[in-house]
C-alpha cells in the first residue's frame, strides 16, 4: 500500500512520472484521484482479510 496514495509517496512513483514525461504530464492532484481510490480498495480488502482470518 505504501507510495499508492500520492505521487510523491514513492520514489518509483516519481521515476516513472519523470520517464512517461514526454508522452503524458501527470499532476499530484490528478495521480491523488486514482491513488486515493486504489488506496481506499487496498484498505478494505486488507483490513476484511485480516477480520477474516483473525476471526
Amino acid at each position: 500500500m505504501a507510495g499508492n496514495l500520492t505521487l510523491i509517496g514513492s520514489v518509483a512513483n516519481i521515476i516513472v512520472a519523470e520517464g512517461a514525461k514526454e508522452y503524458y504530464a501527470l499532476g499530484f492532484f490528478e495521480y491523488l484521484k486514482f491513488g486515493f481510490l486504489s488506496t481506499v480498495i487496498i484498505l478494505i480488502a486488507g483490513v476484511s482479510l485480516i477480520c477474516l482470518l483473525m476471526g
